[in-house]
């Protein structure tokens, strides 16, 4: 090889061709900044097009459960809407309360009784005091009470964060031997007597006959009340099984806006319902209780005869959503006065509470993209892309 062809071999290694141009370098670059820039676009927009829809499935779940709840217990459920903390007039909370059973008592086993402690559904267990034993009862196998010192307590989460409203029910075997006009067989009993936020008793008539008498303590212009009712419109029959039961519930608002409730005694089917209480200023909550809840005794008085199927329910929430914080979430509450909405226990919208069909209208924060969530009269749950049709 020569020596001029070496040389320019050499400088040819020396200083390599470039394998990119700074114009080709700077074009690249600029189509990568596009790439991302759509990229971050198309993020955005999903991340838009996700919030809009979690928050229209949040308030879908939460009605289509209270509506549920409400076929399935046969009894009132209300969908409540708590506003943001920075935007007052827009949705930040919504759940359902709906009835549910917080504690049951079948006493189907004999093995229940093994110890001082009886076994419950649910998980719970009762201490009990005296000698409460098994009997033939309404349903399989019940709880005989000996009117003297037979008792149980039961001690549970689940009974103490009772405030929206609470349902008893059970079947009684009262025995009226030896027992004196105004004589009171305590069935359950939250706390002692004179405190309790809930109870459901028999009180003895005379001639072999009770009258069920039940009482609630609420909230009344920021002070307890107690709430009692009694019911001798249907006699509760000595020695034989009779189904009896307490409903009470806040159920909306009156004219004025004052909180009303609902409370009910109930005998087999025959129900009674005592007059609401004032409610001016009041909300009419339940007055919290942490204290045991008695099967049997009021801590004075002893329930005399059989208990069975005891159950305990109360308006509890459920469904609990929060709503994405990148979207607007108003309410149409169909004239209702409290801002809820409620359903009956056939899943309809409450023609007591409302005046026309349910709106959330949901907005996409960023480009105000509309969805509106309706309820109807029927309580069906309907989605529509922008405003509902006509």
């Amino acid at each position: 090889m020569t020596r001029p062809a070496m040389t320019a071999r050499q400088s040819a290694a020396r200083r390599p061709q470039s394998a990119m141009t700074l114009v080709e370098l700077l074009v690249a670059m600029g189509v990568v900044a596009v790439l991302m820039l759509g990229g971050v676009g198309v993020y955005w927009r999903m991340n838009r097009g996700f919030a809009l829809q979690a928050a229209t499935s949040s308030i879908e779940t939460v009605l289509r459960a209270a509506r549920h709840a409400a076929i399935h217990e046969r009894g009132p459920a209300v969908v409540v809407a708590e506003p943001r903390t920075d935007e007052p007039k827009q949705i930040g909370l919504l759940y359902a309360l709906s009835r549910q059973t917080v504690s049951h008592w079948h006493f189907e086993s004999p093995a229940q009784f093994a110890g001082s402690k009886v076994l419950g559904a649910l998980g719970q267990e009762a201490t009990a005091t005296g000698s409460p034993t098994p009997a033939p009862g309404r349903i399989g196998t019940a709880l005989l009470l000996d009117g003297a010192t037979a008792s149980l307590q039961v001690t549970s989460p689940y009974l103490d964060g009772l405030r929206e409203g609470v349902f008893i029910e059970a079947y009684v075997w009262p025995d009226a031997a030896g027992l004196s006009s105004g004589a009171v067989l305590p069935i359950a009993c939250k706390d002692v007597r004179a405190a309790s936020n809930y109870r459901l008793e028999l009180v003895y008539d005379g001639n072999s006959t009770f009258s069920l008498q039940g009482a609630v303590r609420v909230d009344l212009g920021g002070s307890a009340h107690e709430v009692a009712f009694t019911s001798s419109e249907v006699p509760i029959p000595a020695g034989e099984w009779t189904h009896v039961g307490l409903a009470y519930a806040r159920d909306g608002r009156d004219g004025a806006g004052d909180s009303q409730a609902r409370f009910l005694l109930r005998v087999n089917s025959e129900e009674a319902e005592p007059a609401n209480p004032a409610a001016a200023g009041s909300t009419l909550l339940l007055v919290p209780n942490t204290q045991p809840l008695t099967i049997g005794t009021d801590g004075t008085n002893y329930f005399r005869g059989r208990i069975d199927e005891l159950k305990i329910a109360g308006l509890v929430a459920g469904e609990v959503h929060r709503i994405p914080s990148n979207t607007e979430v108003t309410l149409d509450p169909g004239g209702s006065r409290d801002g809820r909405v409620h359903f009956d226990r056939e899943g309809k919208l409450d023609p007591a509470q409302h005046t026309g069909p349910v709106l959330f209208h949901v907005i996409s924060a960023e480009d105000r993209l509309l969805r509106t969530v309706r309820v109807s009269w029927l309580g069906c749950v309907e989605v529509f892309q922008g405003p509902p049709p006509d």
